[in-house]
């Protein structure tokens, strides 16, 4: 028991030792209070803004990034190391007036950074990654009020192959962007954005609801798609860098959003025209007429049985083909209509 105790203990130390930024401070918002912000955690990194009501010189203002009590926290060695730009991600490996990790309790606490000169009326967005060692970190300075998003959903909600995909989003409280100001959809294959990312702006906002159709079959049937909506100033952001430019996340805190395409393309009620039958191990398409080719397509979206449509009928045998749900294509130039079939 007491070796037990001792080792929950010691994973207790270390866990509470790893701590991440939570906090941004400050006297830039009136050039006069130092004030404290508590950061906003988007799961990659975490940020705050702020609006400056007065104008203040290069290398005035301080900024710090920090846990607690000051203990941890990220700012540069020195003293009086001003920021070398905004609107740029700043690397601590290479940069001295960065988000490097400073701890009181080894004797190396560093010093305030400094700020470039800040403009009144402008919006200042502070971003720092969620490290526990030196961080990535950025500010981001614009001349206008960045929107904020209130809700991102795709309709429909379980898409199929067959279905375009709609991307809604509607802003906060807002009707339209500023200009220079952006909304992404950015999605991908993977949890973590390396596989197959993309970027899609949504550009056609009317009283503050813009849409993005992804045209149906460009995502393959069995793919989970992960995605979230952002605002950025960003033109054409990269992967790498856009945490450090994102002035809005609309990612489910952090979790981001998924659906999965599924393989049942367009289903539709009995199309009874065509006068389908199934009968002796055969799917007969009786009123086969204006038809090009008809096929079965499994669950998985495989091609399981096709036929070219030749005459007034077309059949399509069943039999050796496993129980269960199937496709049943009626294929007519670039015209598509499709019945669910069962085989027993």
């Amino acid at each position: 028991m007491k070796t037990i105790f001792t080792f929950c203990l010691g994973l207790f130390v270390v866990t509470a030792m790893a701590q991440v930024p939570t906090n941004f401070g400050t006297e830039a918002e009136d050039g006069i209070t130092y004030q404290n912000y508590n950061l906003i955690d988007h799961g990659a990194v975490s940020s705050v803004r702020f609006m400056a009501q007065n104008a203040i010189a290069s290398g005035v203002a301080e900024w710090n990034f920090y846990t607690g009590n000051y203990d941890p926290v990220w700012r540069p060695y020195t003293a009086d190391d001003t920021l070398s730009s905004y609107n740029m991600m700043i690397d601590p490996s290479i940069e001295t007036a960065s988000a490097r990790f400073n701890t009181n309790s080894n004797g190396l606490g560093g010093a305030p950074g400094r700020l470039r000169a800040i403009q009144a009326g402008y919006y200042y967005t502070a971003i720092i990654g969620n490290g526990t060692g030196d961080n990535f970190m950025s500010i981001v300075e614009t001349d206008f009020a960045p929107v904020a998003i209130d809700t991102v959903y795709i309709t429909p909600t379980n898409p199929t192959t067959n279905d375009d995909i709609v991307f809604t989003v509607e802003l906060d409280g807002a009707t339209m962007l500023s200009p220079g100001e952006h909304v992404f959809i950015r999605a991908a294959a993977s949890p973590d954005f390396t596989v197959g990312p993309t970027f899609n702006e949504v550009t056609n906002f009317s009283n503050g609801v813009g849409t993005l159709t992804v045209p149906a079959g460009t995502i393959p049937a069995g793919v989970t798609a992960h995605y979230y909506a952002l605002v950025t100033s960003e033109e054409t952001p990269l992967h790498e860098t856009i945490d450090y430019f994102t002035l809005f996340f609309a990612n489910n805190s952090g979790n981001n959003y998924e659906f999965t395409v599924s393989a049942l393309t367009g289903i539709e009620d009995v199309v009874a025209e065509y006068g389908i039958v199934q009968r002796n191990g055969n799917v007969t398409v009786s009123n086969a007429s204006g038809l090009t080719a008809i096929e079965l397509v499994s669950i998985n979206g495989q091609v399981v049985a096709n036929k070219t449509v030749n005459g007034t009928s077309a059949s399509l045998n069943t039999e050796g083909l496993a129980s269960g749900v199937y496709v049943l294509n009626l294929i007519s130039g670039n015209e598509l209509k499709s019945q669910k079939i069962f085989v027993d």
